[in-house]
C-alpha cells in the first residue's frame, strides 16, 4: 500500500511562493500587477467603499503593487489608509490605519516597509473594506499565508467589511494550512479573476 504525501506547511507554501516571486521579471511583475489593480477596482467591495485600507507595496520582494489601485481610489474620492506598526512585538503585534496623503509623506520602518506614521489614525470601524496583502491564498477557505507576523489576523479579527487579497495566480492554491486565529479572506484577486471565497 503507498502513502499519501503529507500536506504541505504553510514554511512550505512560503517558500514555493517566495520562489515564484522570485522567477517574475520586474516587467511581468508590473503586468500582473495593473491587470490585479484593474480587477480591484471594480470588485464591488471596493467600487462603493469611501474608506479603504491598503498597503504600500514592497516592489523588490515581489509584492503586488498596489500603487495604482490607490491612485485610483483617491482618484474617484475615497481616503486610503495604509497600516502603520504600533508594536514589534511578535507575542503582540499590533497595527493601525493611518490616512495616505501622497507618496512624500511616508517614512520607512525597520522593515522597510513605507508608512503614514504622522498622519491621521483612520479607527478601523471607519474602514468599509481592507485589502490585505499575502504570499498566496487557498481558494476554497479564504485563509492567506503572508510572512508569519500575524499583524494581519490580529488586526481583521476586529474589523467589519470585505477582506480582500490580492495574489498571482500560480500562488492560488485550492487550500492553503490555516491556524485557529486565522482570519479568512472574503474574495482573492488575482490577474486572472476574482474569486469569492466558498
Amino acid at each position: 500500500m503507498g502513502s499519501s504525501a503529507a500536506p504541505p506547511s504553510k514554511e512550505d507554501c512560503r517558500t514555493r511562493f517566495r520562489a515564484y516571486r522570485d522567477s517574475l521579471s520586474r516587467t511581468s511583475q508590473q503586468a500582473r500587477g495593473a491587470l490585479i489593480a484593474h480587477r480591484a477596482l471594480h470588485h464591488p467591495g471596493l467600487s462603493s467603499a469611501q474608506t479603504v485600507l491598503l498597503y504600500w507595496p514592497q516592489i523588490t520582494r515581489g509584492e503586488v503593487d498596489t500603487r495604482l489601485l490607490i491612485a485610483a481610489l483617491r482618484g474617484r474620492g475615497a481616503t486610503v489608509a495604509l497600516p502603520v506598526v504600533t508594536s514589534y512585538d511578535p507575542e503582540h503585534p499590533t497595527m493601525i490605519p493611518r490616512r495616505y496623503d501622497g507618496p512624500d509623506t511616508l517614512t520607512t520602518n525597520r522593515w522597510d516597509i513605507r508608512e503614514p506614521t504622522h498622519a491621521p489614525r483612520i479607527p478601523p470601524e471607519q474602514l468599509d473594506a481592507t485589502v490585505v496583502p499575502a504570499l498566496g491564498a487557498g481558494r476554497r477557505t479564504g485563509h492567506r499565508v503572508g510572512h508569519g507576523a500575524g499583524y494581519y489576523d490580529a488586526f481583521l479579527a476586529a474589523v467589519q467589511g470585505p477582506r480582500i487579497g490580492l495574489v498571482y495566480h500560480e500562488c492560488l492554491l485550492p487550500t492553503v494550512p490555516s491556524a485557529p486565529h486565522d482570519v479568512a479572506l472574503t474574495s482573492i484577486i488575482t490577474e486572472r479573476g476574482t474569486f469569492a471565497v466558498d
